[in-house]
């Protein structure tokens, strides 16, 4: 029998987890459909029906949202990735921790692949669609349904995990992934992969960073690889002291390993960085040996303590865009913050992943109180080239997603399309899906697909076409 969860500020509100599974089909739709969007939008977060022990946002159980739209009409289902860790909790009823086993000669942690939580993104390639998570293998779903086929069925044979950003190179239609930690809990190996869009593991090869860290995404460009490595660090010995392996170390100082696309991983050339901290890229592109990324830069990482276990500023937990430069010859690196206003979740038109873009689309928040649980709140269109920003407000209080891009058709110009994202209305506790003219952001929903119920919030998703 599930028990109550704790008190803790992230079971609180709309980060709250649901204690259901529905299907809705035809929902009440305020405004009008585009004709000619047809497909599925899906969504992942942490929902937990179990805790155990102490419990931290990233570690919930995953529950994926799917949207499912066709001929004007959207349907509607959430499920549980019923991942082995998560079946075996309903059956005994209450929660499990991770699966973390020493090897008694060498004292590592070691942590089962397949044993994850599969709560942090959703991607579809080829005709796959995987849950990801920072620890575990790549989680199938079926497209329609949601049902759980299990792990194994996509990327088999990988070193190590997959984390939840890898890079679809729409030029090849192959997926570039990479884990971290990969020997086991707390080493500075990494694994790159490369998967082809039949979902059969090109590559999967291992490599040492300078120092065991959190290291959540990467970048791709045409010619290069790029594994930047921030001062999250892992040291088990701070389990005692404040509870939690991760702190930010600037003292460690910070790395970006650069590998020319198709060469062996010996060949990484690790560079000195500015030490900040980054979740998440928008996208890069190289000219030469000359490499420009987009980043949601952070002075130190948000929702972790410092090395000492103090907790970050306020005003250091406001990641803004920046635009890096990077020179491989000279190894010089240069970054201007581009937006002035606190974001995350950044997404591009993916058809130009790899490539220079021009447009760019983020979850904002110009207003932000201490104590507001880090929402956003705005959906906005960042011209990269003209520096001119259109703005959706869903209102202070409220909250959106990520926002993602769907191309009009196969053939339109970068950003000409839509934009679809859930948004939580706080004072309904209901949440809705809404579709925006891309390039008309500031005009507002042009459709929204209304629930009477609240998606908990959650972090990554994406677009599957139909067909």
């Amino acid at each position: 029998m599930a028990a109550s969860l704790p008190n803790h500020p992230q079971l609180r509100g709309n980060y709250a987890p649901i204690n259901f599974e529905a299907t809705y089909n035809d929902l009440v739709i305020e405004g009008t459909v585009p004709t000619g969007l047809s497909g599925s939008l899906y969504r992942v977060g942490p929902n937990p029906k179990f805790v155990a022990g102490a419990y931290h946002w990233f570690f919930g159980a995953g529950m994926v949202h799917a949207f499912h739209v066709n001929n004007g009409q959207v349907d509607y289902l959430n499920r549980w990735v019923r991942t082995p860790k998560f079946e075996r909790e309903v059956e005994l009823g209450r929660g499990l921790n991770l699966e973390i086993s020493m090897n008694q000669e060498t004292g590592q942690f070691a942590t089962d692949r397949r044993y994850g939580v599969a709560n942090t993104h959703i991607v579809s390639h080829g005709e796959h669609l995987v849950a990801l998570e920072e620890g575990s293998h790549p989680f199938s779903l079926q497209p329609d349904s949601l049902a759980s086929s299990g792990y194994g069925n996509y990327a088999d044979g990988i070193k190590g995990a997959m984390t939840a950003h890898p890079k679809l190179d729409p030029e090849t239609g192959e997926l570039h992934g990479f884990g971290y930690m990969s020997d086991h809990f707390g080493s500075n190996t990494m694994t790159y992969h490369v998967i082809d869009r039949t979902g059969r593991t090109l590559r999967s090869d291992t490599f040492e960073a300078p120092y065991a860290a959190m290291v959540h995404d990467f970048i791709i460009t045409r010619d290069y690889v790029l594994f930047p490595i921030f001062p999250l660090t892992c040291d088990l010995s701070r389990i005692e002291k404040f509870g939690f392996p991760f702190a930010f170390d600037a003292s460690a100082g910070a790395f970006i390993g650069v590998l020319a696309r198709g060469a062996s991983v010996s060949t990484i050339k690790w560079i000195e960085a500015p030490v900040r901290y980054v979740f998440h890229y928008l996208n890069a592109w190289n000219e030469g040996t000359n490499i420009t990324f987009d980043a949601i830069d952070f002075p130190v990482a948000p929702n972790f303590p410092n090395v000492d276990g103090s907790i970050p500023a306020y005003d250091d937990a406001q990641g803004k865009l920046t635009r890096w430069t990077l020179d491989v010859k000279t190894g010089v690196i240069d970054r201007q913050q581009t937006h002035h206003v606190a974001a995350e979740f950044p997404r591009i038109d993916d058809r130009f992943a790899a490539a220079r873009h021009r447009h760019g689309f983020i979850a904002g928040a110009s207003q932000r109180t201490k104590g507001d649980g880090g929402l956003f709140h705005e959906i906005r269109h960042i011209d990269c080239e003209t520096g001119k920003v259109q703005t959706w407000d869903a209102g202070f209080g409220n909250g959106v997603s990520e926002p993602v891009f769907v191309e009009k058709s196969a053939d339109a110009k970068e950003g000409q399309g839509w934009l679809l994202a859930t948004v939580y209305d706080n004072h309904s506790a209901t949440s809705s899906m809404v579709i925006l003219n891309a390039e008309a952001v500031e005009d507002g929903p042009i459709a929204t697909a209304k629930l009477d119920h609240r998606i908990p919030y959650g972090f990554h998703g994406s677009w599957r076409h139909n067909g």
